[in-house]
This record gives C-alpha cells, structure tokens and sequence, in this order.
C-alpha cells in the first residue's frame, strides 16, 4: 500500500507531465509536511462512497474514477466529547450530477445545557450542494516557477461554487491536490459548511469552538451564505485573514479588541487583518476611532460579487 506521500504524488501526476518536476515534487512534499503538522482539532473520520464504491481516502478515488456520478460522504465515529458548537453534527451529504442531493443531520442545540439532547432525531432535507478547495497544491515546474523571479506568479486555480462532477474534473486536469476541502450545503433554509481534511480523512472542528461563545453567532439566511461562500472561495487570502472575514460575517459585528481576543493575536495583528479586509471591500465600519465596529452587510458582498 502506498503511503500518504506516494499518494499525493501520484495526484499531481495526472496532471500536466511538464509540471511535475523535481522542483514541483520538492514542493509538495514540503506543503503535505506542513499540513500534516497544523494543530486542527478532528470531529468525525469521513468516509466516501463515490459512484457505488466505498473510499477511506479521497485520494484514492481521484487515482481511480474519471468521472463522478454521485458522492456520499460518510461522517463516522463523531467524538460527542468535543466542541461542535459552530458545527452541524451530520450522518450523511448525499450529492449527484448538476450539484443536488441531500443531507441527514442531527438535532443538536449549542445554546441548551445538554446539547446533545435531541440529537436522537436524524432531520433529511433535500439540499443544493457545492464544493471548494481551501488548501489545495498546483504542480508548477521551476521553468514555469521561473518566469515570474520579479513578481508574484498568477494563481494556478481560482475556486468558485462548484459542483462535485466539475470540482472534480478541475483537480485531475490540474493534478492538484488538495488537502483541505470546504463542502457547502444549501437547503431551503440553512445553510452548513463542513472543512474536511483530505490527508488525514476527517472532519475540522470550526476555529471558533472553545474561543467564541456560540451567543455571538448571527442567523444568516441561504442566499446571504451563497454570496459570502463564494467570496471566501474565490479570494486569495491568508488563512487567519479569511478566518477573521468569516467570523465577523458570522456575527452583529466585531471591533479590533473583539478580534484580538478571539483569535489570541496581538491588537497590532488584529488592526492589519481589518486593513487588508477594508481594502478588499469586504468589510464596513461604524462608529468612530478607537471603537469602530466592523460588519460585513448583504450589501457588500452583492458589490464585491458584481
């Protein structure tokens, strides 16, 4: 059996053969070891069914199918010991051609004294269903690497809203691999994300869990997630800056003290994070200096998608 890495190379493999040098490999060893070492906190193992056929590893898949038909995604073993407050606890996402499908999740209340409560009842909607890479490896070889000594390469893959079938057509025309993949899912009236590790074959706790109480948490509509879903797909940011745009989206509005204390950084770290937002368009403000507060409106989203 192959191990992790002999896998991951095998991935960027199906791509571009010019792309895969020893450069490129060097590379992605190099971002397979990083990721294997983040600190995320797991909730569940996920498990794959894909086109009938059952899958540990999604990697394993890609090496194998062409093209997707239909997708479950299995989420086994959930540790009841851990936060899920700004998580859905969920059995199933049950995804075909054309981006729908459905989803069984569990009735689970954050804001009760036993969450767990009502977590007997499995609730099945049917649901629209999309897909992005939030960490992903594009093989680029040294001469293509070398074009761009002076300036910064563009990016190999700019993610949007997929659909399982295109997302997956995407990676393996690219041979991209990801290791961190976002599944959204829309029904009539939620809205639920799920940040699955594609290495390790499990789901993320949410980086709120532990830090933020749950109370601080704002109800958003389908259609305000969809517009915000794919802001945060398509924009190229660094990881505590997407964090710090998701968290205040998610919310009635944060200041630079709420930032700096809910996500442990210094208010100099905090300040600059709200800087490259505002220059992005993504956040508003009110109020006056020192106590401004920043939200991210429906408004500004409709804006920033034009």
């Amino acid at each position: 059996m192959m191990d992790i890495l002999e896998k991951c190379e095998a991935v960027i493999r199906l791509g571009p053969e010019e792309e895969v040098d020893a450069y490129a490999l060097k590379e992605m060893r190099k971002r397979v070891k990083a990721h294997m070492q983040r600190d995320y906190r797991y909730l569940s193992d996920v498990l794959f069914v894909i086109n009938g056929k059952r899958y540990e590893s999604l990697l394993d898949a890609l090496l194998e199918i062409d093209a997707v038909k239909s997708i479950d995604v299995s989420f086994i073993k959930p540790d009841i010991n851990e936060n899920w407050d700004f998580n859905r606890p969920t059995k199933i996402i049950k995804a075909i051609e054309g981006g729908f499908g459905g989803v069984a999740f569990f009735n689970y209340d954050p804001k009760a004294i036993d969450k767990w409560a009502k977590a007997g009842e499995l609730i099945e909607k049917k649901a629209m269903i999309r897909v992005f890479p939030v960490d992903v490896y594009v093989p680029r070889s040294i001469a293509t690497m070398s074009k761009y000594v002076q300036e910064d390469p563009p990016r190999p893959i700019v993610p949007d809203l997929w659909t399982m079938e295109y997302a997956w057509k995407k990676m393996k025309g690219l041979g991209a691999l990801p290791m961190v993949v976002r599944i959204c899912v829309y029904t009539k009236e939620d809205r639920f994300s799920y940040d699955i590790d594609i290495i390790k074959g499990k789901l993320i706790r949410d980086f709120r869990a532990e830090r933020m109480p749950v109370t601080r948490k704002k109800s958003r509509t389908p259609e305000e997630y969809f517009y915000f879903d794919r802001i945060y797909a398509s924009e190229d940011m660094p990881s505590l800056t997407r964090n710090i745009f998701e968290a205040i989206f998610e919310s009635e509005g944060m200041t630079a003290s709420d930032i700096s204390h809910f996500f442990r950084i210094t208010p100099d770290m905090a300040k600059n994070n709200i800087r490259a937002l505002l220059s992005r368009g993504l956040l508003e403000s009110e109020g006056q200096p020192p106590n401004e507060t920043y939200k991210v409106s429906i408004e500004v989203l409709k804006r920033k998608m034009k």
